[in-house]
């Protein structure tokens, strides 16, 4: 298996993982603790089914919640029709076979561009909602 940049479309070897997380364990399994644990290594998301999509929240939580900037590297069951949300959702690289690179580089070469920005805007939706980000011990109330 080798790394797929999702950025750039090259290949890289294999890089250091310094913590593997299953796509379906739940977001509080990760703090920010452990994301300054990791010291540069890459952070891994193993997709266990095709089927599964909370590695793709668990992506943007670990981006937008607990503000990771190093390598976020998608495992396991992921397909080259994936590549670019992997990237939207805050992905770097996947791990794939050395024969599948020709189809990741084509589906990412169809992409469309994205019409609205998902990361890094301040439009974009937060993964929790407002009031607890500001005050975790406060409970909201439903809207009137």
């Amino acid at each position: 298996m080798t790394w797929f940049d999702l950025a750039t479309g090259d290949l890289l070897r294999r890089g250091v993982i310094g913590h593997v997380l299953a796509g379906s364990a739940p977001l509080s399994d990760v703090t920010g603790a452990d994301i300054t644990r990791l010291g540069g290594a890459a952070l891994a998301i193993r997709f266990d089914t095709f089927s599964d999509g909370r590695g793709f929240t668990a992506a943007r939580h670990i981006r937008a919640v607990l503000a990771h900037e190093g390598p976020l590297v998608a495992q396991g069951h992921i397909i080259p029709d994936q590549a670019n949300y992997l990237r939207r959702c805050g992905f770097t690289h996947a791990e794939i076979s050395l024969s599948a690179a020709p189809q990741w580089r084509r589906s990412l070469a169809l992409a469309p561009p994205a019409m609205q920005p998902v990361l890094g805007s301040p439009r974009a939706r937060s993964l929790i909602p407002v009031r607890w980000a500001r005050n975790p011990g406060h409970r909201a109330r439903r809207p009137e």
